[in-house]
């Protein structure tokens, strides 16, 4: 494959040299980490939301595509949606968090899921087609190499050429940077690491890849305490 996938090397080290300090303070699951989940930005019309956008109870995440931790969240919050997004109570949030210093290509595997999203007509569930198709590939701490992005694309059905294109212009490159800046702002420490909103409740920080039951029992008290009121 022709090197037009690859990252360039500048790329790579600037954002190491931001990324590896903030990776190096945790990458571990812990949950309810202190942070600063009130300097959040707004949720808007153009994020990529599974389940319902006026949801009472909200997980906005903010990932590393190609971070093992991740792909484990990634499974529990895929759960998530399945069990309680029908209902209409729950939603979930994506968010960009590459950290290249640990994974060289996640900025460009970011950008990526934006361009495939974007030649879509229904953008989000392509967004989030391209990024379980990208991590079954490379399970675990493995990592997805730019240059299988032509196979990628083909399964998903989408045209390569625009896709090139637009990945080549780095036509999201500042949307990525918005939301790493979004992560930063909140105390994002690792990968992932989410902000749970709950209508009426201060924000509350998940830091880390929770297993699935511990994050059902939030999601059902969080539930809990919208019905009741309290």
């Amino acid at each position: 494959m022709k090197n037009t996938w690859l990252i360039p090397a500048a790329i790579i080290f600037a954002g190491a040299i931001i990324a590896i300090p903030v990776y190096k303070v945790n990458h571990q699951s812990n949950v309810m980490k202190d942070g600063d989940p009130s300097a959040m930005r707004p949720i808007t019309s153009g994020e990529h939301v599974l389940g319902n956008p006026a949801a009472p109870v909200m997980i906005v995440e903010y990932a590393d595509i190609d971070s093992g931790y991740t792909k484990d969240f990634q499974k529990s919050m895929e759960q998530v949606v399945k069990d309680y997004g029908n209902d209409g109570n729950v939603a979930w949030v994506f968010r960009h968090f590459p950290l290249i210093g640990q994974d060289p290509y996640s900025e460009v595997h970011a950008e990526a899921a934006e361009c495939a999203a974007a030649q879509s007509s229904n953008p989000t569930n392509t967004f989030f087609a391209f990024i379980d198709a990208l991590q079954a590939a490379t399970p675990g701490d493995s990592q997805f190499n730019p240059s299988d992005y032509p196979t990628l694309i083909s399964s998903l059905g989408l045209t390569d050429s625009t896709f090139e294109s637009c990945l080549q212009a780095r036509t999201y490159q500042g949307h990525v940077a918005d939301d790493y800046a979004d992560a930063v702002a909140v105390g994002a420490s690792g990968s992932p690491y989410s902000i749970l909103l709950v209508r009426g409740q201060k924000p509350v920080v998940i830091s880390g890849a929770i297993p699935y039951a511990a994050l059902k029992k939030i999601i059902d008290k969080s539930i809990g305490t919208v019905l009741s009121g309290k």
